[in-house]
């Protein structure tokens, strides 16, 4: 029995998670700021063996048809509440950023890349590409997600479809910085990498092995 004026460890326990939304909502977070996140080049591994003759590629500029962000943007940076403290903006754009990742990949594997009389023509729709943040009293998720629409079109009016996607998670005990928002966003650009360099049927279709 607790004697008058004595705390128990369950109220010890609220004042303690009191104080800790306290801190992240008016400490940690240094208050509404947009972060503009740059990315380097993507670089796709080269093929262990270059086959010979491989057909040549067309790389379409990239659609975006994203139905929750437009340009450079892929998130906010959020919260207790889902409260919003700035938007993240990613350099180059997300489309470019694809783009580079559908050139280097098929380059990596062999492919000649061309601007016109080419044997295969890529298109891409980019159906997401966002960085969450989720945030409890003691600290960030880091959610980071992409979904691609790739679609290759022979010279005979063949074609091939298929749909890349990539999730990605993080955790932070301090407010969401440029540094891990881009190891997050390279982590499911690779991922979205590996798919592409290891979709069989692709490779079939273009001729591979």
């Amino acid at each position: 029995m607790t004697a008058p004026g004595e705390w128990t460890g369950r109220q010890w326990a609220r004042v303690a998670m009191s104080l800790a939304f306290l801190l992240l909502a008016a400490g940690c977070a240094p208050g509404m700021q947009n972060v503009r996140v740059e990315l380097p080049t993507y670089q796709a591994p080269r093929a262990a063996r270059a086959a010979e003759g491989r057909p040549t590629v067309r790389v379409e500029a990239v659609k975006d048809s994203r139905s929750d962000s437009v340009g450079s943007h892929i998130g906010e940076r959020t919260t207790i509440g889902n409260i919003s403290m700035g938007s993240i903006e990613l350099e180059p754009p997300p489309t470019d950023v694809i783009a580079a990742l559908l050139r280097a990949e098929f380059a990596g594997m062999s492919h000649g890349l061309v601007k016109a009389d080419e044997r295969f023509t890529v298109a891409a729709q980019l159906r997401k590409f966002q960085v969450l943040t989720p945030a409890t009293a003691l600290y960030w998720d880091l959610n980071g997600a992409i979904e691609l629409d790739l679609s290759v079109r022979s010279r005979e009016g063949r074609t091939h479809e298929a749909r890349y996607a990539a999730t990605c998670t993080d955790r932070t005990y301090l407010f969401p910085s440029e540094d891990l928002i881009r190891k997050v966003v390279a982590a499911c650009i690779g991922r979205v990498g590996e798919s592409l360099r290891g979709d069989a049927a692709l490779a079939k279709f273009m001729g591979g092995p």
